[in-house]
């Protein structure tokens, strides 16, 4: 089943670095009594996710904050070290973007949102969605219709529908 407005947020965790720590949180803590964005894409270094999507979202991170978003997240099916080098690759770390890692995609599945492409090495990633939270409640729900594309979910885009 597909998360929908007015549902929580599942339970489940993720991981992440922070001053060279690895760290895992809930989802729970991550979302409680803040507004976020979470943002899920197919991958770290993947064409569209590293050359148009993450500096979509960084271009309007000041703009997010300004309209009342108190964190903004990029969950990938990654592990979580390929997640900390993209990161930092990206700019990301630096931007205030923080980029989390499903590395089993343990919650891009009970959320509705994985798929699998075994062509390319893609078992249960995420397709390219955003949602908005709110003490983890879901807002709003933007996923992309078609592989590759990153209109629906772009930066600019989520921006506009705050």
């Amino acid at each position: 089943m597909t998360i929908k407005i007015g549902d929580k947020f599942p339970q489940g965790t993720v991981a992440f670095y922070e001053s060279q720590t690895l760290k895992t949180i809930g989802t729970d803590e991550m979302f409680k009594n803040k507004r976020v964005i979470l943002f899920g894409m197919p991958g770290a270094f993947t064409p569209t996710c590293s050359q148009y999507h993450i500096p979509s979202i960084i271009n309007q991170i000041e703009n997010y904050k300004i309209k009342g978003i108190d964190n903004i997240f990029c969950l990938v099916v990654n592990d979580v070290y390929v997640t900390n080098i993209w990161s930092e690759q990206t700019g990301a770390t630096q931007a205030g973007l923080q980029i989390v890692s499903d590395p089993c995609g343990n919650l891009v599945k009970k959320i509705g949102m994985s798929f699998n492409a075994p062509q390319i090495g893609f078992l249960d990633r995420s397709i390219r969605f955003c949602l908005i939270l709110n003490d983890c409640i879901v807002e709003r729900v933007f996923k992309e219709t078609k592989g590759g594309t990153c209109d629906i979910t772009s930066g600019e885009n989520i921006l506009a529908q705050i």
